[in-house]
């Protein structure tokens, strides 16, 4: 009751136990949503679906959710080699080739029919078969935004970036992202 629900609902929240991931029954404020072998409430929110502009030199873009900043590094190549490693890249941070970045960049809410190449693969992966093998929930994939340039999404923000635009050995400066949820 307290989630709006109605008794008239009962019966199809308990078939949701016997349902495929994904499915879900709603209230005017709430959703009971199968993910896997729980039931999770979630509120029904209809967000509205920001787009916003990025522009080269801002430092700091704010959205609904969280603030993404943005810097620019020179790329020590000599201690990369030396290392052996990957830049210091995570769900939190986006190291990426500054040559190849073009601006302005579009920060966004993914939608069906995106695409990336996640960093070490080749291939491009449609980002909703990427949510699958990240095993995000329905709630999780609805908040998941994206950073993209001239249609190419460059980043998923806090979960990969695209392997076009990752750093090599021949880049000299990198453009460095910085997710900072709310």
């Amino acid at each position: 009751r307290e989630y709006d629900f109605t008794s008239s609902q009962t019966d199809e929240v308990i078939a949701l136990l016997d349902s495929d991931s994904g499915k879900y029954v709603q209230s005017h404020s709430h959703r009971i949503i199968k993910n896997r072998k729980w039931l999770i409430i979630a509120p029904a929110q209809a967000e509205q679906a920001e787009t916003i502009l990025i522009e080269a030199g801002d430092t700091n873009v704010q959205c609904s959710m969280f603030n993404v900043q943005f810097s620019m590094a020179e790329t020590s190549n000599s201690s990369l080699r030396e290392t052996k490693q990957k830049p210091q890249t995570s769900n939190f941070l986006a190291c990426l080739d500054a040559d190849e970045i073009k601006f302005p960049l579009l920060l966004r809410k993914w939608k069906q029919g995106d695409y990336f190449y996640p960093l070490g693969m080749k291939k491009k992966k449609k980002l909703s078969r990427f949510f699958i093998d990240q095993k995000l929930s329905k709630t999780d994939k609805e908040k998941v935004w994206v950073i993209e340039m001239d249609k190419k999404i460059i980043w998923v923000v806090g979960h990969r970036i695209d392997d076009r635009f990752k750093i090599t050995d021949k880049t000299i400066i990198q453009l460095r992202i910085t997710y900072l949820p709310n």
